[in-house]
């Protein structure tokens, strides 16, 4: 018996590709259902000309009722991308807080706070001729993967909405002005449906390659369907670190961060950021070399899809799948569910996991291996080559994060590269001291935040959290008086102009903690606390200190 590696929080995990509360695109049709984030890769290449684009495509609804529309300056290749390059980036270049904990004296766990630590991440072609169709051009059109696609132009944003409305695209009429922008500035659009054959467990990552010298996101778009404070994740890979050009950028103010729960408020504190600089702008959580990617997702042989041709029997086509290594991700699955489709009475999870386990339910069946291989080929092997492509032609990915709200999607962000501006390591270190000397209970025991640049924060001692009834991260956000340290404006050379520098304040704030701190629980000493007059500064005054009082929602 061979196993493909779907256990239980796996295909959990495949399964939820198809109930993702997003479209994942810059517009998208939805059944009751907001945007709730977007996650975007640009390769740019200088010496071609080109962009490359990568975005996920991620829906609730019903597969009829999908919708997807991207404006681009030029006309597209089309190509399917992998689920894997983002997961790739996501993990290798997610911010994380490491805590070193160094304990004082004889310190004894004496009594259970009963607190929980969420420490979860703060997841057939067919072209057509150009003709007009009712003020609307018809560029190309194509199956690619699960999709069809439009290519086209309009001369107005009316006609555009009508000529996608017509031809069952479910789309609202209040995107006409949202449109507007993009038809008169002559941008090509990039029209998604499902084929009829396939459903919302076909969706994929949709790769697209165009004449252009600076990626840009359409987020005027995204406004129709976006949350308040929607996450937005953009990676741009080239040959130095990249930086917005129209939007501000923020430095975080590692102060804020609530390390004892390891950084788990790090997704507010971006939130607070952004709309400290005014609702449009980013942080830097990474940029640097692409060589740990590499490898990572494809090597030459690492598949063979021709082992497929010809068989017809499903254990062996299943044993086939298992042996050659493909990923078992939602791709997988939806290539499995159309080749070897789960018997009646049988549950997908025990079904897959152990095809020649149920003989008698498979009498009879049998499976096309070639066009079954073909798929893999198609849907699985060819983009995750292309993804590799990515780190083998650029050196550099940088990572810039945000939350915009729709109010604040009036511009569209536009990155540039900046070869003066340094690495960013996405590490972040601080040490917790606890001080057991006065007595052996920790939940007594006074402490203090470390960071790395020597500046030290006094803090309360654990049992006064729980008297007080506030947790870690919301005493943090209440003391947080600014998320953000610096506000800047990059540019594609040069130093940041520096806009708003509050490092002098947080000081400030430090120092007023610590002094709180040492009156209010009758400090013995303050190791440490000269540091809090360093280059940047604090946290804590005497809003929360003097009360500690809990932020209710």
């Amino acid at each position: 018996m061979r196993t493909l590696l779907l256990g239980a929080a796996t295909t959990l995990g495949l399964l939820a590709t198809t109930d993702a509360s997003a479209c994942g695109g810059f517009f998208c049709s939805q059944v009751d259902v907001d945007q709730i984030g977007e996650q975007i890769v640009f390769g740019v290449d200088p010496g071609t000309g080109t962009v490359e684009t990568h975005v996920q495509v991620a829906y609730q609804g019903s597969a009829e009722d999908f919708a997807w529309v991207v404006p681009v300056p030029e006309v597209p290749e089309l190509f399917l991308s992998t689920d894997m390059l983002f997961q790739q980036l996501r993990q290798r270049t997610r911010p994380q807080f490491r805590v070193e904990t160094v304990y004082n004296g004889d310190c004894e766990w004496q009594w259970d706070t009963g607190w929980d630590v969420d420490v979860s991440e703060s997841d057939t072609d067919t072209d057509s001729d150009s003709s007009p169709s009712g003020g609307v051009d018809i560029i190309e059109e194509r199956n690619v993967g699960p999709y069809r696609t439009v290519v086209l132009r309009a001369s107005s944003s009316a006609a555009l909405l009508t000529w996608l409305q017509d031809n069952n695209y479910d789309l609202p009429d209040s995107l006409d002005p949202v449109l507007a922008p993009y038809v008169a500035s002559e941008s090509y659009f990039v029209a998604l449906g499902l084929q009829n054959d396939r459903d919302l467990g076909d969706l994929k990552p949709l790769g697209m390659r165009y004449a252009a010298t600076q990626p840009m996101i359409p987020i005027q778009l995204t406004s129709i369907a976006a949350t308040p404070d929607m996450r937005l994740e953009v990676y741009v890979l080239g040959e130095e670190r990249a930086v917005p050009s129209n939007y501000l950028h923020v430095q975080v103010n590692e102060a804020a961060i609530d390390w004892l729960s390891w950084g788990a408020n790090y997704e507010d504190i971006i939130t607070r950021a952004a709309d400290e600089a005014g609702g449009q702008a980013f942080a830097t959580d990474f940029s640097g070399s692409t060589a740990a990617f590499r490898g990572m997702m494809y090597t030459e042989g690492r598949f063979n899809t021709a082992v497929f041709d010809g068989v017809t029997d499903p254990v062996e086509a299943m044993n086939l799948v298992i042996d050659g290594r493909f990923p078992a991700n939602g791709t997988t699955l939806s290539i499995l569910r159309r080749f070897l489709p789960v018997p009646d009475g049988l549950d997908e999870q025990s079904f897959y996991n152990c095809v020649d386990c149920y003989p008698d339910q498979l009498e009879g069946v049998t499976v096309d291996g070639t066009a079954m291989g073909a798929a893999f080929e198609e849907e699985v092997v060819a983009p995750l080559r292309g993804a590799e492509a990515l780190f083998s032609r650029h050196s550099t990915v940088s990572r810039m994060t945000s939350s915009i709200s729709p109010v604040e999607m009036t511009v569209d962000p536009m990155f540039v590269f900046n070869p003066d501006m340094g690495d960013v390591s996405n590490l972040h270190t601080a040490t917790v001291e606890y001080d057991c000397t006065g007595g052996p209970d920790i939940a007594d025991a006074e402490r203090q935040v470390v960071l790395a640049d020597g500046r030290t924060i006094l803090l309360p001692p654990e049992r006064y959290f729980s008297d007080n009834d506030v947790t870690t991260s919301e005493f943090f956000e209440d003391a947080s008086v600014y998320a953000a340290a610096i506000v800047e404006r990059t540019a594609e050379s040069g130093s940041p102009e520096v806009i708003v520098d509050r490092t002098v304040e947080i000081d400030g704030m430090i120092r007023d903690n610590n002094d709180t701190i040492t009156d209010l629980f009758g400090r013995s000493s303050c190791a440490g606390c000269s540091h809090a007059g360093g280059s940047m500064g604090g946290l804590f005054g005497l809003l929360v200190l003097l009360g500690l009082s809990r932020r209710r929602r």
